[in-house]
Parts: C-alpha cells; sequence; structure tokens
C-alpha cells in the first residue's frame, strides 16, 4: 500500500488542506476552483474526523477521484479511520468518534457498503504525489532526502510529522518545525503540506503548510503552487474544540 505517485503535465494545481468533515466549506472551495481552467485537486489528507458532516465529506472526495480531478494523499485521521473499519484497536477519540458515530447511525447494510468503498479507497492513496517535478504534496511534511522513497521512516514522517518526544499540556505530540533546517535554492520543489495548524498558511523555506483550521472556526485553504496564491474559506462555525 506504501507508494508515491507522480502526476506530470498537470497545468492548474490546487492543493486543500485538512478538511475534517467540514463539507459545507470543502463543497464551496472546490466549487470555486472548479471555475478555474483545467484544475487538478489534491487533498493534503485528515478529510475526516471532528467536523460534522464527514460521511458527506468521503462521498465528495469519492466521486471527483471517480471523475479523474482529484486526488488525496495518505494521512493519520484517515488511516486511523481505515484500522477502525480493519477490526483493529484504536482509541476512537481526537475527533474519530464524530465520524464513527455517523457510521454507525447508518443501517447495516450501508454501513458495509461503506466500509468496502472506503477500504478499497484508502488502499489506493499514495503516501505523497509528485507533481511536474517541482511540487511535492505530502500530509505532514517530506524532507528532500526521502523524495522518492517509501520506506516505514518515510511513511511515519509523512503520515504523522516530526515530534520531540514530548507532549503539549493538551496532551498532543510536541512537533519540531522541520522546515527550519531546509537548505534550498531556485531549483529546490516546494513541499505543501497540512497536519499541523497555523492561523495563516505558514511559508518556510519553499514549504508551505495550509491547515489553517477550519474545524476549529477559522477557515479552509487551498494553495496554487504554480501561482502562488491562496484560496480561502471562511469556516461556518466552530466544529471542534480541544477544550
Amino acid at each position: 500500500m506504501d507508494f508515491y505517485t507522480e502526476l506530470k503535465n498537470v497545468k492548474n494545481l490546487f492543493v486543500i488542506g485538512d478538511v475534517h468533515g467540514c463539507y459545507l466549506e470543502f463543497e464551496s472551495l472546490v466549487n470555486r476552483i472548479l471555475k478555474e481552467k483545467d484544475p487538478v485537486i489534491i487533498s493534503v489528507g485528515d478529510t475526516v474526523d471532528r467536523g460534522d458532516y464527514n460521511l458527506k465529506t468521503l462521498e465528495l472526495c469519492f466521486e471527483m477521484k471517480e471523475a479523474g480531478f482529484f486526488y488525496e494523499v495518505q494521512s493519520n485521521h484517515n488511516l486511523k479511520l481505515y484500522r477502525w473499519f480493519s477490526g483493529k484497536k484504536v482509541n476512537v477519540s481526537r475527533g474519530l468518534e464524530k465520524t464513527v458515530r455517523e457510521i454507525m447511525n447508518l443501517p447495516v447494510e450501508e454501513r458495509f457498503e461503506l466500509r468496502q468503498r472506503y477500504m478499497e479507497y484508502y488502499r489506493s492513496l499514495p503516501l505523497y504525489i509528485l507533481v511536474n517535478g517541482g511540487v511535492v504534496v505530502a500530509h505532514a511534511g517530506i524532507k528532500d532526502e526521502m523524495i522518492g522513497k517509501t520506506d516505514k521512516k518515510v511513511r511515519d514522517f509523512v503520515i504523522y510529522g516530526q515530534t520531540t518526544g514530548r507532549y503539549t499540556p493538551e496532551g498532543f505530540p510536541e512537533r519540531v518545525d522541520w522546515t527550519k533546517d531546509r537548505v534550498v535554492d531556485e531549483n529546490s520543489p516546494k513541499i505543501v503540506y497540512g497536519h499541523v495548524v497555523f492561523p495563516e498558511p505558514y511559508i518556510n523555506n519553499r514549504c508551505y503548510g495550509i491547515d489553517t483550521g477550519c474545524v476549529l472556526g477559522n477557515r479552509l485553504t487551498a494553495y496554487n503552487p504554480f501561482t502562488d496564491e491562496f484560496i480561502f474559506e471562511k469556516a461556518r462555525r466552530v466544529y471542534f474544540s480541544f477544550d
């Protein structure tokens, strides 16, 4: 299941940050993007959990992927849902409980169909995507020496990011800003990622963090690395709080 994908001859690229079940904002942002010429959309993952419309969000992802203009990379929240569907022992918290509640409210037959569809979908997702040789999209980011590789070390970094081994007061792993040590020149690929929430897109050493906390009440972000432009969709409300 661990592989990466190369897309070539893409003319217009839009990378969307962590959606987390914010279907209304996601659909609105996608509809704005689809007015552009020849758009290709890539999700940085974490499309589910914490928000209120996780199944509608998944359905939109399924439909767009089948239409051929949408791609998604592997991510920690979507992997956790895959593991839950697989019958693995997972901690149903940090937002997964909202997705599970939606699933369990479905009739049994629809629940089974969704399970089959989602598991096939997730197995088809690459670890990361290389676009036109100059842009890399990875959920939690990627280091230059990892590009072209898919071993366990790369997989763990791409899906979970880099941590200090310590924890925040809220109980979350303390994260390392891996972008600070990156040495770049004009030929270095742009790296677009999510996973870490920022109030505004975080730009450092040709790395672009675009999870701007829509599910927390801020906004959903799309970034076009070809034109260096951002598109924002304001959150309708606060869907989730860590308090």
